[in-house]
């Protein structure tokens, strides 16, 4: 894949005259926008240079275009629209079920454009308030986007392909009826903007895969082209002030609906968490911005508090400072395996990355660790879950402080029969894989997700079966775009959950054949920690959102947890 201006669609000798720029008044795209009629809230899909005119014609290639709402309950469904063609508008258009904040997408192949295949991303938020902006600003199922955060009067839009940062993209900002600013994504795939006044706000980003071949209606095309396209009403009213009463709201309206356990100390992502004996235990994590990696930005901190009713939360003996890492339970004592630590002391230096081979037991009878026998490797961003008398360790690489690292392959178990073997390896899955979940499912262990080597966020999950000692494919993980990233999963009473970024719980379902919903998170997170929670059901722990790490912990219950306590 490569990347492309809005004047180069395909390689240098192939011209496409229709599509030149963004602003060029022969370049139209796919708009999605929350319209007003009659009193009634309702999406409206149109095609047209910007944002702002609504009046332009819209092709028979898009008029079977499917628009989908993700409300507040994380439920996507389909809109019904109909077809409006007056002075005023020209598209597609239908009733929202409510006004509450939600997220509108709609992803449509226009077919082929020259000799490149043309693909439209849309997605408007009909949140307005900037907390709502900031909290609800992914589609989930998009594997091209463009994601909103406003802090005082900045804007900044994060343009993502299949879940990953998309840096060097060619971006438009439009801003009401003014001229579009020209932007280029930075290394983190970020544009940024200082808004001068609110209103509505449309941006326009694209990428090429150029690898991409095939043919569509006997006609032959090479490449992929996909635009997306976002719109936004902002307030009116901006600054610090704003921003900061809508932080404060948000953060109000968090506790609010998580009462029942006690929040963590400061947001958190990519920490170890695992409940034992009614205690949740947090060792270090990232805290501060994305992205932002140095030991400044480490949680120095080991804890645990009582899920169960406690208030406050104990500071317990803490090591190397670390993310990226699972903690296991085995027994009555805790273990944690590896992870990623950093040699830079704050954001001024440059960043030096470094894995961990260490391998650790916490005994809480005694308040005290005792190091254990070494991975063969260094080892972050990988997983870990207990079977019986041994801890499984899939996925991760090794960062040495020289980029890009190295992926480690092997897949190892510790046998607490026999420890002094050390670590041994499981015959070698045939992926490469961080960021994934580990759960156990009827005995077998269950590889969920994760980022692959191109990179891609991988919906794939395989399972290894200790009986035949061999690996096989399992049903993939539902949803899209980064649905299978930073993904946590834990067997509650036989079931195995997993949930991610789209704030969905699944289960596997009992033949292991496919994933069935099971529940919804009040607040979507992803690279957070899926826990028991006392009472039955599961507590999910800190993570982070588009919009930044989360605090909170929440209740979550299954659908057989419901349909459980409907009989009683």
């Amino acid at each position: 894949m490569r990347f492309v201006t809005y004047g180069r669609l395909m390689r240098s000798a192939v011209a496409l005259v229709v599509l030149t720029t963004a602003t060029s008044s022969h370049a139209h795209f796919l708009w999605l926008k929350t319209v007003t009629v009659d009193g009634q809230p309702s999406a409206l899909l149109f095609f047209n240079e910007s944002p702002g005119d609504e009046t332009y014609h819209f092709p028979d290639k898009l008029a079977k275009t499917k628009v989908w709402h993700l409300g507040e309950d994380q439920k996507r469904t389909e809109l019904a629209l109909k077809s409006v063609d007056t002075e005023d508008r020209v598209g597609l258009i239908g009733p929202l079920p409510d006004a509450k904040p939600a997220v509108l997408d709609a992803t449509q192949q226009y077919g082929i454009y020259g000799t490149a295949l043309l693909v439209y991303h849309a997605k408007n938020l009909t949140a307005k308030s900037i907390s709502d902006i900031n909290a609800i600003n992914t589609a989930k199922d998009e594997e091209f986007e463009i994601i909103p955060k406003i802090e005082g009067n900045q804007a900044s839009f994060l343009v993502l392909w299949k879940g990953m940062p998309l840096k060097d993209a060619e971006v438009s900002i439009f801003e009401g009826k003014d001229e579009p600013i020209a932007k280029k994504s930075d290394d983190k795939g970020r544009v940024t903007i200082d808004l001068e006044k609110g209103g509505i706000i449309g941006v326009l980003a694209n990428t090429m895969e150029d690898d991409k071949s095939g043919e569509l209606g006997g006609k032959p095309y090479e490449g992929v082209m996909h635009y997306a396209s976002l719109t936004l009403e902002v307030p009116e009213k901006l600054g610090d002030a704003d921003h900061k009463s809508s932080k404060a709201k948000k953060a109000t309206s968090i506790e609010a609906e998580t009462s029942e356990f006690a929040s963590l100390p400061e947001p958190l992502a990519s920490f170890g968490g695992v409940v034992s004996d009614g205690w949740l235990y947090v060792y270090g994590g990232h805290i501060g911005d994305e992205h932002q990696h140095s030991a400044a930005n480490l949680s120095n901190h080991f804890r645990r508090i009582k899920l169960d009713g406690g208030k406050a939360w104990e500071e317990l003996p803490m090591q190397a400072p670390l993310q990226g890492l699972p903690l296991v339970v085995h027994g009555n004592k805790i273990y944690r395996v590896g992870g990623l630590g950093f040699r830079n002391a704050t954001l001024k230096d440059k960043e030096d990355d470094h894995s961990s081979a260490e391998f650790a037991e916490y005994d809480p009878s005694s308040n005290t660790w005792t190091p254990l026998a070494p991975l063969p490797a260094p080892r972050s961003s990988h997983n870990a879950v207990v079977i019986g008398d041994r801890i499984y360790v899939v996925g991760g690489w090794n960062l040495d402080g020289k980029p890009p690292g190295s992926w480690e392959p092997d897949a190892l178990f510790y046998d607490f029969v026999n420890p002094d073997k050390g670590w041994q390896k499981l015959p070698q899955p045939e992926f490469k894989r961080r960021a994934l979940a580990l759960g156990q499912w009827n005995g077998k262990l269950v590889a969920m997700g994760g980022m692959n080597e191109k990179p891609d966020v991988a919906m794939d999950v395989f399972i290894y079966d200790p009986a035949t000692d061999k690996w096989s494919k399992g049903p993939s993980l539902p949803g899209a775009g980064m649905a299978g990233f930073g993904v946590s999963a834990w067997n509650l009473n036989g079931d195995l959950y997993e949930c991610g970024v789209r704030g969905v719980l699944y289960k596997l379902n009992d033949a292991g054949t496919s994933w069935e919903e099971a529940g919804h998170l009040k607040t979507p997170r992803f690279f957070h920690q899926l826990v028991p929670a006392p009472k039955g059901g599961l507590a999910v722990v800190g993570g982070a959102a588009m919009s930044g790490h989360i605090a909170s912990i929440e209740r979550v219950e299954t659908e057989a947890q419901k349909a459980s306590a409907s009989k009683q």
